[in-house]
This record gives C-alpha cells, sequence and structure tokens, in this order.
C-alpha cells in the first residue's frame, strides 16, 4: 500500500479541512501549461478553454506563461477572464435570447477586452445584429462549423451562404472559422490525427474560398486536447485543449502520450465500514462526476485496486479487497472526469509543499 512518503498528492495539514474537497497542485498546473506549450511552434496558436478549472488564478498562470487568447463556454467564464485581464476572449457559444445582451455589456463594460461569441445560422445572425445595432457597437463572429460531432454549427458547404448573410450587416463581422472536433476520442494517435485531418479539410476548403473571395483576414479555432497534436502542426490554426490543464483518469488511460500529469485530486474520508473489506467514502454524486458507469469515478491513489460498489448522493460504497481502511482516514481519488467534477465545488484548496496554504474560488461555476 502506499504510504505518505511515496504518495505524491500526500497533504500534511488534511485533517484541519472537511471532506470531500478538491486539491489543486500548482506546481503540477504550471508543468502541464508548458507541456502544452512545448507541443507547439508558437504560442500564438494557443487558445486555452477555461471550462475544466473555471479559476482565475489559473488563468493568470496561463497568462504568465504567455498565453494571450483563450475561449469559453458561458457569460460567466467570458467575464471572470475579462477581471483578469485576458485580452482576446473567444465565448464558443452561439448566444440568443437574452445572453445576447449579456454578452454586449460585456463588451461594453470591459472594453480592453476582445470578445467574439459563434453563430451557425440566419436567425440568430440577424438577432445578434439588431442588438448590436441597438447598442451602437459591433459584435465579432466566428462561424461555428460541424465537421461531425453534429452538435451544433453550420456543415462547411453552407459556411460561404451564411457568411455573404452576415456581412450586410453594419453591426456584426465574422472573423474567423470555428470548429470542435470533440467526437474525436480514439485511444490510437494515428487515428485521432488522421480522423482530425480528414474533418478539417472541409474547414480548408471552406477558408480558401472565402479568402479567394477577396476578404482581408480570417481566422481559424479548432480542436480539444486529444486532437491538439493535429493541430499543432497547423501553424496558422488556433487550438482550445481544455482537460490539459488538471488532467484526469480517463484521459490518462486514453492518451498517455500527450504528457500531462494529474494536477488536481478529490480529499474524501472513510465514514463507515459495513464489512472488514468494504469502506464507505463522503464522496457521492456531488463531489465528483457521476459520467459514465460507476466503475468510472475515481481511482484511488492508496488503493488502486479498490472497485466500486455503488455511489449516492452523499456516499460511495467501496470494496478494497483487503482489511486496510481506517474510520476516518483521509483518501485519495484521481477523477475520471475533471471538468464534471470541479464544477461541483465552489473553490479549491491549493496544495504548496504538502500543505493546504489558500484556497482558489471557482468564480466562472455560476452562470
Amino acid at each position: 500500500m502506499m504510504t505518505k512518503s511515496t504518495n505524491p498528492y500526500y497533504i500534511s495539514n488534511a485533517d484541519q479541512t472537511d471532506t470531500p474537497f478538491l486539491a489543486v497542485y500548482p506546481d503540477k498546473v504550471k508543468a502541464n501549461i508548458s507541456r502544452l506549450i512545448s507541443i507547439f511552434k508558437d504560442k500564438n496558436q494557443l487558445r486555452p478553454h477555461v471550462k475544466t478549472h473555471k479559476c482565475p488564478q489559473v488563468v493568470q498562470l496561463c497568462i504568465d506563461a504567455g498565453i494571450t487568447k483563450f475561449k469559453c463556454a458561458t457569460i460567466a467564464e467570458a467575464e471572470m477572464l475579462a477581471l483578469v485581464g485576458a485580452r482576446d476572449i473567444l465565448m464558443a457559444y452561439q448566444p440568443v435570447g437574452p445572453k445576447v445582451a449579456r454578452f454586449i455589456n460585456l463588451m461594453t463594460t470591459y472594453p480592453n477586452a476582445h470578445f467574439s461569441c459563434l453563430v451557425d445560422n440566419q436567425i440568430a445572425a440577424q438577432y445578434i445584429a439588431d442588438e448590436a445595432k441597438r447598442f451602437n457597437v459591433t459584435v465579432n463572429l466566428w462561424i461555428d462549423l460541424n465537421v461531425g460531432m453534429n452538435r451544433t454549427g453550420i456543415v462547411p458547404d453552407k459556411g460561404v451562404q451564411l457568411y455573404s448573410f452576415c456581412k450586410q450587416f453594419l453591426h456584426i463581422k465574422v472573423i474567423g472559422l470555428h470548429a470542435y472536433d470533440g467526437h474525436i476520442t480514439d485511444p490510437d494517435k494515428e487515428t485521432r490525427i488522421a480522423q482530425a485531418a480528414k474533418g478539417f479539410t472541409a474547414v480548408r476548403e471552406l477558408y480558401r474560398e472565402l479568402m479567394e473571395s477577396g476578404i482581408d483576414s480570417l481566422r481559424l479555432a479548432a480542436g480539444s486536447t486529444p486532437t491538439l497534436q493535429f493541430y499543432a502542426q497547423q501553424g496558422d490554426v488556433e487550438c482550445s485543449p481544455g482537460t490539459f490543464i488538471y488532467w484526469d483518469k480517463h484521459y490518462q488511460e486514453f492518451y498517455p502520450e500527450l504528457g500531462f500529469h494529474h494536477a488536481a485530486t478529490v480529499v474524501t474520508r472513510v465514514i463507515s465500514k459495513p464489512s472488514s473489506r468494504n469502506a464507505c467514502l463522503d464522496l457521492g454524486y456531488k463531489a465528483v462526476s457521476s459520467e459514465g458507469p460507476e466503475t468510472e469515478r475515481v481511482e484511488f491513489i492508496q488503493f488502486p485496486g479498490a472497485e466500486i460498489i455503488s455511489q449516492s448522493e452523499e456516499h460511495l460504497l467501496i470494496d478494497t479487497g483487503i482489511n486496510s481502511m481506517q474510520i476516518a482516514e483521509t483518501v485519495y481519488g484521481l477523477p475520471y472526469h475533471i471538468g464534471r467534477t470541479s464544477n461541483l465545488y465552489d473553490r479549491c484548496a491549493i496544495i504548496t509543499d504538502n500543505q493546504i496554504t489558500e484556497h482558489w474560488p471557482h468564480m466562472a461555476r455560476k452562470r
């Protein structure tokens, strides 16, 4: 069994903090940022997504490393980025209804930041243009392209038509093409790269067609953590990985060659022992992502062979196979899905030299 001296995530003063809590290790976060930068030829190719951490201090670590562009999905995330001082903020979401006015309000409240958002249809484009005219601003748009995920986006073949429609309005401006390939998750690196390349071919064709029509400039943003190796080879594409920042058990199993390290753990305690080899932890649905089968919740660092028997809102029952866990024992776990787990917490505990030294707020957790 792993001991205190061999557990790289051990927290010496964990007994002073109630569980469950999310622990973040800034040295490992910085190492992941450095690793990401090393994969790309130019930092300008990077537009990391903040959905995984939602934390201003983590954004600052990226800025300190020379990253200037960011991606987000919510108004709260966009505002957090502006508050930290991010200069280029792409809200990779198509605002509709009241969200358009909220987005424009961000633009006027934080004039030093360059905001943009997505559009994939004429109705939304018309509405954004009308609202922009009402507030006398120009909203920068990226045409959202569907490259196989079939969630949002227009098929690339329809991109010229949407661009032409947007061009007639004075208060909106298309500045780029956006493509998210989150459906590409094959564990084999070469297969992933080939799938990303195939999907991006239509984006390239649309880009060339638009540029040949006389457009002065047009930007490209695409990709996710699993496909970042393909986009690292595309010098003119801004890539938007998110999970890399903390990493998780799921991605480590699928993509170990990416070279990122676990920078966050969930810390829990044994609250009951219904039998000698079973233990009940305070790590229910509300403390760790419950997406996927129950076997894919968390891997315990001290007990990597432990099997999850059941989970409910506030409890997680496991079988360790041995009579080793003690009541009130602190247990460290690597979540399978760190972004959804992080979103369950209002803040994270910061671990420096094996101690909780402060807490960082998940400022953008709320809508």
